[in-house]
């Protein structure tokens, strides 16, 4: 007897997944920001800190508002700053059961949350969660427009509804939003579908309503709010985003151990002295290429006029621009912001398995068994193997509290926000009795040794060596490592 598969059951599947992927671990450098919106004490706190920001997180403003309500609601422990993300991945499941229904890929979701990306980042607390719950509800939209060739005015509802939203959680909103509504127009004048008016007017609602957010991110960019520039960037950079958006990241080396190969000055024998690492993400994106090339080569009698290319569309229309924009401005934009458009991304990936699905050559469809079984391990991979766990912060505060407890002086080379968020009292201009010193870059000359130096990503916290030389010079003995920190001592 032939078991018919019920759309409900992929979705049931995934929200049992989703509890199991935030984690207690220490927060690592970013989730600090996040966690200084969280544990403001009122709204007004909260308020004021939004509008003093000068880093990015003031310009994806309704995940930081997400985050005080659940600082005030569930407490501001590790999990509980993360568990707001079960929320935001029901809500992406539930807009790909909606656009797969649509589609027929009724298992949109399960594909979704065996992903390794959509697995990391609802581990974390930052916007990105959020953001893919948005880009699954403006891809709804989307497919909500293919499937009824433009006819109607749900799909505008939705595109705008999503697009909205979306623009509340991230300044880069209108690059995906506009990908999307170009690809659809395309395929609307090359099929001539009949877009009624009321849609249109939907549309222009939605737009009209987005001007005060706009306004808000225009005061954001006048008072000099802007993410760090710390790379320099070029191809190689998007070649490592291409590897962390198409899962390859629970297979290979850590990302600290990738970040280290990247910084350096030979970087092609680099790679080969690591080549053995690679070989198992190099084999699984490959199967994946396969997959995709042999599943969109040709329609299938379920697949819609417009759906693929216009999928592909929107993909290399965010992708152009975020290459154009980061290589003329050197801003480094990493798969993490890709978010918006990465439910169309799974859904492509979808329409390629069920094409190699409906072959007729059993052997082909071995390879989409085989290339979600390996997605669905690295996602395992991601969430428990100890290599692939967060920055150390919390060990290393509490090693800090140690020396500091001992009368010890302590010089802390990290962030300096997860820092307060672990209880450490800081001191930035000159040392303190009590507290542990945060120098800044040229500002250790004239300061005696302390005892103990607390160290994470030179790149970013001793750009010039003014704290290694100080290593150096003074004897330091390495006495402890942890995730992303080397304890040194005299």
């Amino acid at each position: 007897m032939k078991i018919k598969f019920n759309p409900a059951w992929g979705l049931v599947a995934g929200l049992l997944l989703l509890p199991l992927m935030p984690t207690n671990e220490s927060l690592w450098l970013d989730e600090g920001d996040t966690a200084l919106y969280a544990v403001q004490p009122d709204f007004g706190s909260w308020w004021h800190r939004l509008r003093q920001d000068i880093a990015a997180d003031c310009q994806m403003p309704l995940s930081m508002f997400f985050a005080w309500v659940t600082g005030q609601t569930l407490g501001t422990e590790e999990w509980q700053l993360r568990a707001v993300n079960v929320l935001w991945g029901a809500l992406a499941l539930a807009g790909m059961y909606r656009a797969g229904k649509r589609i027929h890929l009724p298992w949109l979701p399960l594909l979704l949350v065996i992903q390794p990306y959509f697995w990391f980042y609802s581990n974390e607390a930052r916007p990105y969660a959020l953001q893919i719950a948005c880009g699954a509800w403006l891809f709804a939209g989307f497919a909500e427009f293919i499937a009824l060739k433009g006819e109607g005015e749900s799909w505008a509802w939705l595109f705008s509804f999503a697009a909205i939203l979306l623009s509340l959680a991230t300044l880069l909103a209108p690059l995906p939003i506009v990908a999307a509504l170009i690809a659809a127009g395309v395929i609307a004048r090359s099929c001539r579908w009949n877009i009624s008016r009321k849609s249109f007017l939907i549309l222009l609602g939605g737009a009209v309503a987005s001007i005060p957010i706009a306004l808000y991110y225009l005061s954001t960019l006048a008072r000099g709010a802007k993410g760090a520039q710390l790379w320099h960037v070029d191809l190689k950079f998007f070649a490592y985003v291409l590897y962390e958006l198409t899962g390859m990241t629970g297979f290979g080396p850590a990302i600290e151990n990738i970040r280290e190969m990247a910084r350096s000055p030979h970087l092609l024998a680099t790679l080969a002295q690591q080549i053995f690492q690679f070989i198992l993400p190099a084999s699984c994106f490959l199967l994946l290429l396969l997959v995709l090339v042999l599943g969109l080569r040709k329609r299938t009698a379920n697949s819609q006029p417009g759906l693929s290319a216009g999928i592909i569309g929107v993909l290399c229309i965010t992708s152009i621009g975020f290459i154009i924009i980061g290589i003329c401005i050197q801003k480094a934009f990493w798969a993490r912001h890709f978010a918006p458009v990465f439910p169309f991304y799974v859904a492509l990936l979808g329409i390629a398995i069920r094409s190699v699905n409906d072959n007729r050559n059993a052997y082909l469809k071995l390879f989409p068994c085989l290339l979600t079984a390996l997605l669905f391990f690295s996602s395992l991979n991601l969430r428990f193997a100890a290599q692939y766990r967060k920055e150390d912060y919390k060990s290393a505060a509490q090693l800090a509290r140690h020396a500091l407890d001992e009368k010890k002086s302590v010089w802390w080379v990290a962030g300096i926000l997860p820092a307060q968020y672990y209880h450490l009292d800081c001191a930035i201009s000159h040392p303190e009795a009590g507290k542990v010193f945060c120098p800044q870059s040229g500002e250790v000359d004239n300061l005696p040794a302390p005892d103990v130096i607390i160290y994470s990503k030179p790149d970013i916290f001793d750009p010039r060596g003014n704290i290694q030389t100080v290593i150096k010079q003074n004897g330091y003995q390495r006495r402890k490592s942890l995730k992303s920190f080397v304890i040194w001592v005299k």
